[in-house]
């Protein structure tokens, strides 16, 4: 099937009220915020400015590099008879060490700096294509580089199920 876009930019699929968060936000609050906004992922935003962009994948990830590092190191403690080596034993002696770690990590230390982002004028063919290509299901929406808005892939989606991105033939 071979859809026509009918001369649609990102500015016509974009939501243009962004829900953002902040660098210094904690991982309990960052999840926290996405379970209240029902989203996924959010344009982090310090002092008016884009910064990054944060998703529940990125946690995930940090999660993982978390459990490697806290399955290859050791406490140590020490006594009246000298220093001791408390080794990981189990997984709930690594799962205690990284829920303690995750208490502290920012949105800051799990974001992706440097962020794509889309051009409001932007085909929405050529959005489809971005979104393969990066393997990303949201893009910040700039114009002139300040955040104007988002687009994800569920926006696309929307638009086909509401029909306004039609096959060629109908």
């Amino acid at each position: 099937m071979n859809l026509s876009d009918n001369g649609l930019t990102v500015a016509d699929v974009m939501q243009d009220s962004v829900k953002t968060i902040q660098s210094w936000v904690t991982l309990p609050e960052f999840e926290q915020r996405l379970l209240d906004d029902g989203v996924s992922g959010y344009p982090v935003v310090d002092e008016g400015k884009l910064v990054g962009v944060v998703s529940r994948s990125d946690v995930i990830r940090q999660i993982c590099n978390e459990r490697e590092v806290a399955e290859k190191t050791s406490d140590f403690y020490f006594d009246e008879t000298g220093f001791h080596e408390a080794p990981m034993k189990s997984f709930a002696d690594i799962s205690d060490r990284i829920g303690e770690r995750l208490e502290t990590i920012s949105v800051a230390d799990v974001m992706v700096s440097h962020p794509l982002t889309v051009p409001m004028e932007l085909p929405i063919h050529d959005l489809a294509d971005r979104f393969i290509k990066h393997r990303v299901h949201r893009f910040p929406v700039t114009d002139l580089g300040v955040l104007v808005g988002i687009v994800t892939t569920t926006d696309l989606v929307r638009m086909i199920a509401d029909r306004r991105l039609v096959s060629k033939g109908e």
